[in-house]
């Protein structure tokens, strides 16, 4: 009977209380769920400030509704392809548009290919960003979110920086790009506030590229 949809039932037994306006954490990790479409809302969950939902098998993020008030939310080792999710015909947010108030993202270990649909989220408080283990093949759509300040992008498929991966006054302190093949540092030299940068397993081969890491005045640990 059970078909990876998230009910009731379900949380009933995995929450200390039968109150879901009274949850601030909620932890729904490894329950074989796909889907929980029109469960997380601001309605139901009022007061929830942590959700996670990693080691399932959602595909998707459109089942979140309006939730101002999550700060952290983990979907790490699901099978998630896109970050988009269009709201209803009714102008309802869904997905990401609905997690205004999001502090850290943790999207670690899916099959995302590209971080398209970044820049449609009003999640302008974003402070932490972990990508690490995907397929994407290009850094970008993360130029409006301005409080970030740790991003792991660590085992992809990034082989070069472009102009509008990064913004003059992106406040990055720690950037994780281990184990993805890049060839160069062009453009990282718009990160003024970067203190650590991890590169392990990349090709970057040219002494003059990491002469450009002089332009990151803060920098503390390569």
């Amino acid at each position: 009977m059970f078909a990876g949809r998230l009910t009731d039932e379900i949380l009933e037994s995995r929450c200390s209380t039968q109150y879901f306006s009274e949850l601030r954490e909620l932890d729904i990790s490894s329950c074989k769920l796909r889907d929980f479409d029109e469960m997380f809302d601001e309605t139901k969950f009022p007061n929830l400030r942590e959700l996670n939902l990693s080691h399932n098998n959602l595909v998707t993020l459109k089942g979140f509704g309006y939730l101002p008030k999550l700060k952290i939310l983990t979907v790490s080792a699901n099978k998630l392809e896109t970050l988009i999710s269009s709201p209803n015909d009714d102008g309802y947010p869904k997905g990401l548009l609905g997690l205004t108030g999001l502090e850290v993202l943790d999207i670690s270990y899916n099959n995302i290919t590209d971080l398209y649909g970044l820049h449609f989220a009003p999640i302008k408080e974003l402070k932490i960003l972990n990508a690490s283990n995907n397929n994407i093949t290009k850094l970008e759509h993360i130029d409006h979110l301005k409080d970030l300040r740790e991003v792991d992008l660590s085992n992809n498929r990034i082989r070069q920086f472009d102009g509008n991966s990064f913004a003059n006054d992106h406040q990055i302190a720690c950037l994780r790009m281990e184990d993805n093949g890049l060839r160069g540092l062009s453009h990282i030299e718009k990160l003024e506030k970067l203190q650590f940068l991890f590169l392990h397993g990349n090709r970057i081969g040219d002494f003059w590229d990491v002469e450009k890491l002089e332009n990151c005045p803060k920098l503390m640990e390569l």
